[in-house]
């Protein structure tokens, strides 16, 4: 088939791009990270010991496992529904928190709210690629995902602002949760053509034949023998696995490093919180720059500097200046590295939005591993050690696209995909 008579992909405005941005803000960085700057408020109010606090973080990584797993199998073919659910958990869940009476149902409430995480990235993933000419495609991915840097940002504000009246913030996290999916449903334009896949909620024309014609288009345009297996995505998973357990010290004990080791003041180290949000935000910035250049160079650079600002902040904590500084290269980093893994899964992948699912899932289960690991080198050896070993194995995760096939898919990919447009574009 030549390319010209594929379907033409409708292009959403911008609305679709700032509901998106605004539905990863709310389900990644306000609703599941808000969780560890609320902690020691939420510790104030209810019966949560470190160990309680710690064992509840590591519950909600599970259950993200478990909604990104439902992505990775449903988001391709109804990446709607998949949008009602991370919108709807995320706020119901943050409403649950805000109302929790007992320790038991905020927990409940902790684990429904990050859920929303889960569903949300396969299922924007699936749907920018339906609502995008393949040229921009990736562009496109790197803004909406540099959502989690903006939903960081606002979790410091809000736990800044707010501080003791902490049931209120989370009211008004779940009010953005329910604007952000209301705002992407109401711009997929997708839904009005055609795009969406057979059986897909929105489908106002009914031309499910079509829409099947046009699955099995997408399918047909990607390497044979990709499939949704994972084989094709074993060493991207391997260097997600290993940069998330090198990421997590940061994450998980980036603060008490601040405070306890650089004896700064709990509004000095949230200051440092929202300086990381501002460069995960500022990652927008990097989206050009990320289309336009191969994953063997992308990945490297990103996982590398997330190495370098790693290290340099355990190196000295006591530095206001530094401290802040190596935040924000990490949110930037951290932010460019998992548009990247975006990128790399549409490459590898036949369904994009299972690839991504795959690749987050690995992602967050080495986080897990990582801030075990992190956490016992603490206690034996110290911050140093600690924060250097984990500098060691992002920069390790570097390795995975020397071996990985998706970096030669990629560099063809794009460019390629760039005659799937519509010709009067």
């Amino acid at each position: 088939m030549k390319r010209p008579l594929q379907p033409s992909v409708p292009t959403a405005g911008p609305l679709f791009a700032v509901a998106a941005v605004t539905l990863i803000a709310a389900t990644y960085g306000l609703a599941r990270l808000g969780y560890g700057l609320f902690l020691p408020a939420f510790s104030a109010s209810f019966e949560l010991t470190p160990a309680v606090g710690g064992l509840l973080s590591s519950g909600a990584s599970v259950i993200y496992c478990v909604s990104a797993g439902l992505g990775f199998v449903y988001a391709p073919r109804h990446p709607r529904l998949m949008t009602i659910l991370a919108g709807s958990t995320a706020a119901l869940g943050s409403a649950g928190i805000a109302a929790s009476p007992s320790t038991g149902f905020f927990a409940a409430a902790v684990l429904l709210a990050g859920m929303g995480a889960g569903f949300a990235s396969p299922a924007l993933v699936e749907l920018v690629q339906r609502n995008t000419k393949p040229i921009r495609q990736a562009k496109r991915q790197s803004v909406v995902n540099s959502g989690t840097g903006f939903g960081v940002v606002a979790a410091g504000l809000l736990a800044l602002i707010l501080g003791s009246s902490w049931r209120l913030a989370w009211v008004l996290i779940a009010v953005i949760a329910v604007a952000g999916m209301v705002g992407v449903l109401r711009a997929d334009v997708s839904r009005r053509r055609g795009g969406s896949a057979a059986g897909d909620d929105g489908n106002d024309d009914g031309s499910r034949g079509n829409d099947d014609d046009a699955a099995r288009q997408r399918g047909a345009s990607q390497p044979r023998g990709l499939g949704l297996g994972l084989a094709a995505l074993r060493w991207p998973i391997a260097a997600a696995f290993l940069y998330g357990i090198g990421c997590a010290a940061v994450w998980v004990y980036g603060r008490t490093l601040l405070e306890e080791q650089g004896g700064m003041p709990v509004t000095l180290s949230a200051g440092a919180w929202i300086a990381l949000g501002i460069g995960g935000a500022a990652a927008v910035l990097t989206a050009p720059w990320l289309a336009r250049h191969p994953i063997r160079l992308t990945w490297p650079v990103t996982v590398l500097a997330t190495a370098a600002a790693t290290g340099i902040m355990a190196f000295a904590p006591e530095s206001v200046g530094i401290s802040f500084a190596t935040a924000a290269v990490f949110g930037l980093a951290y932010t460019a590295a998992t548009s990247v893994l975006i990128i790399w899964a549409t490459a590898t992948a036949s369904s994009s939005a299972a690839g991504t699912s795959a690749l987050f899932i690995s992602l967050i289960l080495g986080q897990a591993a990582g801030a075990a690991l992190t956490g016992a080198l603490i206690e034996a050896s110290g911050f140093g050690l600690a924060f250097a070993v984990a500098a060691a194995a992002c920069g390790l995760s570097g390795l995975g696209v020397v071996r990985g096939a998706g970096h030669r898919d990629a560099h063809r990919t794009q460019p390629a995909s760039a005659s799937v447009a519509d010709p009067a574009s």
